[in-house]
C-alpha cells in the first residue's frame, strides 16, 4: 500500500511542480478559426520585480495550452484571437471551455483570486463596501490597495484585514502608502525632494519660504494636466499680486518633451523639472502618494503643506490658497 501511494506522489510530482513554478492556462474554445494566446502588454505601479511577458502561443482547432510564471498574482487582460478579456492570474492551473462568443474572464476555473474578483465585479457593489463585508477573502488585501486612495479610507481598510492579508504584498504595500499620508498631510513639513530649472539649474524651493507656493505636478504627456492649465491660469492670474508662487513641477522624463511642451503650452509661471520622473520608487509620485497627474499641492508661508490635491479635489484650490493668506 505504501509503496503505490509512493508511485501515485511520484507520477504527480512533475504536475504539481509545474503548478508550483508558475501558471498554465488549458483551453477549449470552439469557433475560433485560428489565432493566438498572449497576455497584453501592462504597466506594473510598483516596486516589485516582475517575470518578463511569456510568448504567445498558437491555437489549434479552439485548443491552446499557455503556461507562464508570475512573481506574485495580477490583475491581466489576456487576448484570446481576436477577444482580450480580464483574469485575475495567479500561478496555478485554469481550464476554459466554452464558446469564443461566450469568452469571458469568469469562465477561467482555478484560481482562487480570479473567481473571487468575479464575484466582486458582478456584486456590482462599491469595492470597498464589499471589502468590509468580505474581510477575510483572499483578494481582500488587493482590493485594499487598489482602491482606497484616500487617507481615511486606507486606515479604515488596513484595520479590516486579517494578518495573513496585512502580510501580503499588497497588505504592506498600503501600509506604506498609510505612512507617506501622514508625511503629506496638512501641517506636515514639505518633502525635499531635487527640481531644475529650464536651464538645468538646481531648483530650492526653501527660497520662497514666507509666500504661499502652488506646486502643479504635471506631464507633457498627460491630456489632463494640459487641459487643466487655462485653469491653472486662472488661479495665476488672481493670486500672482497677493504672494503666491506658482511653479509647474514636471514629471517628464525626457528633457526635450518637457522644453517642447513649455513653449507649446506658453505657460507664464515658472516651471522645474523633478528628478525622477514619475517612477513609482525614485519620484515625486511615492513621496507625495501621487495616483495621478495633474495633482496640486499647496504649501504655506512656512513650508508646511497646507493640502495636497488630487485630480477630484483641484476645485478646492482657491479656498486652501486663500487660509494659507
Amino acid at each position: 500500500m505504501k509503496y503505490a501511494v509512493r508511485m501515485i506522489v511520484l507520477l504527480l510530482l512533475p504536475l504539481l511542480s509545474k503548478a508550483d513554478q508558475g501558471f498554465v492556462i488549458k483551453g477549449k474554445v470552439t469557433g475560433i478559426i485560428s489565432g493566438y494566446v498572449v497576455i497584453r502588454e501592462h504597466q506594473h505601479n510598483d516596486k516589485a520585480p516582475h517575470e518578463p511577458i511569456p510568448e504567445k502561443v498558437r491555437i489549434v482547432n479552439g485548443e491552446f495550452t499557455y503556461a507562464g510564471k508570475l512573481s506574485r498574482p495580477e490583475l491581466l487582460e489576456l487576448k484570446v484571437s481576436t477577444k482580450v478579456v480580464n483574469i485575475f492570474l495567479e500561478n496555478t492551473t485554469y481550464t476554459v471551455e466554452c464558446s469564443f462568443d461566450s469568452l469571458s474572464g469568469d469562465r477561467f476555473k482555478g484560481g482562487t483570486l480570479n473567481d473571487q474578483w468575479w464575484r466582486l465585479m458582478q456584486s456590482k457593489q462599491a469595492p470597498l463596501t464589499y471589502l468590509e463585508e468580505n474581510p477575510k477573502l483572499e483578494i481582500s488585501a488587493w482590493i485594499a490597495y487598489r482602491y482606497a486612495l484616500k487617507y481615511d479610507k486606507a486606515v479604515k481598510a488596513y484595520d479590516q484585514l486579517i494578518p495573513a492579508a496585512k502580510n501580503s504584498f499588497e497588505g504592506k504595500a498600503l501600509l506604506e502608502r498609510i505612512e507617506v499620508y501622514k508625511h503629506t498631510s496638512a501641517g506636515a513639513p514639505l518633502p525635499v525632494f531635487n527640481m531644475t530649472d529650464p536651464a538645468g539649474k538646481p531648483f530650492d524651493i526653501k527660497t520662497l519660504t514666507g509666500k504661499v507656493v502652488v506646486l502643479d505636478f504635471w506631464a507633457s504627456w498627460c491630456a489632463p494636466c494640459r487641459v487643466y492649465i487655462p485653469t491653472l491660469r486662472e488661479h495665476y492670474n488672481k493670486f500672482k499680486d497677493k504672494e503666491v508662487v506658482f511653479i509647474s513641477v514636471s514629471v517628464d522624463e525626457d528633457p526635450t518633451k518637457w522644453q517642447t511642451a513649455m513653449k507649446e503650452l506658453n505657460m507664464e509661471w515658472p516651471q522645474v523639472l523633478a528628478a525622477g520622473g514619475f517612477q513609482e520608487e525614485t519620484g515625486v509620485r511615492k513621496l507625495f502618494n501621487i495616483t495621478g497627474i495633474p495633482h496640486v499641492v499647496v504649501v504655506d508661508k512656512a513650508g508646511k503643506i497646507a493640502g495636497s490635491l488630487d485630480y477630484s479635489e483641484k476645485g478646492r484650490l482657491e479656498e486652501v490658497v486663500q487660509k494659507s493668506l
